[in-house]
């Protein structure tokens, strides 16, 4: 039997996902072309990015807008190198401008910010040390210069550690001292977990993705605020036909994007259940680990402020996370070390190690990633998998 627990890299998709699909499979034609078959296709669109907008809350369909994508990577890359590219910047300082994220984010944003960095903007990396987005920090990086803030990026929830970050609050520093700065939030691993809204944020722009929901891969999606399409903040990074109001352009995959909004109806319409199914299972977890964790085999890398509770990260004392993760595979048990993004790189753990664990600590991390549709018996098959693992390769 499988126990699936890697739901931060992917999830399964669901029924509702799948049928979706099928369906439109159907629908072949071009959602751009004028005739019957191209605008039955762009009906469905249409609807599609009416119910990913209705699952974020939005009440301004007119004003605020939906951008489909291919990717919670490509929505970041739009967001932020969208941004810079949106006006012609002039050199104050040396800098064409400066850029803001945490020091803990997804590869989607520390790698547009590095080459933007290479091309002449400031970038500044906000502390989330023990896994809380350090606000006085943030406050320092505003106000410690004259070089205008363009930029400021942070995620909702750390994909490895499962931190929540302060981000309406953040938001509103970087409002306070930049007005005009966009403010964009990485909502990947939140989405569909945890209540939240952009405006409610207050931030411009915030990315998601079909298959961290239940969706298929192929399909993702950018928020932008009415305030950010009026000052044109944001333009294309790669030119084309236009597609999506000129702001991403290739004809648009209605399959993956029919399969979201249906992965969206049915993940909004048992939020609450959901939320309540897995922190249950996120204190059984945590009781199963407790032998270890008092037998001091196992440390559980919680965040010291807020955090999901689908996302728990441990330390296995003694075993390489790649030695563990290889055990538990063989008995069926399908968890990570950590970002799969990040998998090939052959790094430390950027996200670890800014969350303050050591070396050895982080060589050892295994992540624990559930969803709504894990039962008790996964948590088991897990915990047991720990224990034959701690008595066959623990290093004497």
């Amino acid at each position: 039997m499988e126990h699936y627990l890697d739901n931060s890299s992917t999830t399964k998709p669901s029924e509702a996902a799948k049928n979706a699909a099928m369906a439109a499979m159907d629908v072949w034609g071009n959602p751009s072309s004028i005739h019957s078959l191209g605008q039955t296709a762009s009906r469905l669109l249409t609807e599609s990015r009416t119910k990913v907008g209705s699952a974020l809350g939005m009440a301004r369909f007119s004003r605020d807008k939906v951008i489909f994508t291919s990717s919670g990577t490509e929505a970041n890359c739009l967001a932020m190198l969208g941004c810079a590219a949106s006006k012609k910047r002039t050199a104050k300082n040396g800098y064409l401008g400066k850029i803001i994220i945490s020091d803990s984010e997804h590869p989607s944003m520390e790698n547009p910010a590095k080459k933007l960095e290479n091309e002449g903007y400031l970038v500044k990396r906000i502390s989330t040390v023990g896994g809380i987005l350090d606000l006085e920090a943030l406050k320092t990086a505003l106000s410690e210069d004259d070089i205008p803030v363009i930029f400021a990026g942070f995620m909702l929830v750390n994909n490895e550690t499962g931190a929540i970050y302060d981000i309406k609050s953040a938001a509103a520093l970087v409002k306070a001292a930049n007005p005009a700065a966009v403010v964009h939030c990485d909502a990947v691993q939140g989405f569909m977990k945890m209540k939240f809204t952009p405006s409610a944020m207050g931030v411009d722009t915030l990315s998601v993705s079909a298959h961290k929901i239940h969706g298929l891969r192929g399909a993702a999606a950018l928020y932008l605020s009415e305030d950010i399409l009026k000052k044109r903040n944001i333009t294309a990074v790669n030119p084309g036909g236009g597609q999506e109001d000129g702001l991403r352009s290739g004809t648009e995959n209605l399959v993956s994007i029919a399969a979201f909004a249906a992965a969206c109806e049915a993940e909004k319409a048992s939020l609450d259940t959901n939320i309540a199914h897995v922190t249950a299972l996120r204190d059984y977890l945590e009781e199963r680990l407790s032998p270890f964790v008092e037998a001091g085999e196992v440390v559980i890398n919680r965040p010291l402020g807020n955090y999901l509770p689908n996302i728990c990260n441990i330390s296995v004392k003694g075993v390489r996370s790649e030695v563990m993760l290889n055990h538990l595979s063989q008995t069926g048990v399908y968890v990570s070390a950590g970002s799969a993004c990040s998998a090939h790189a052959k790094k430390q753990s950027q996200a670890l190690t800014a969350f303050g664990l050591d070396k050895t600590a982080i060589e050892s991390a295994v992540r624990i990633s559930m969803s709504h549709e894990n039962t008790a018996g996964d948590i088991d098959a897990l915990t047991d998998g720990i224990g034959s693992g701690l008595a066959r390769l623990k290093r004497r």
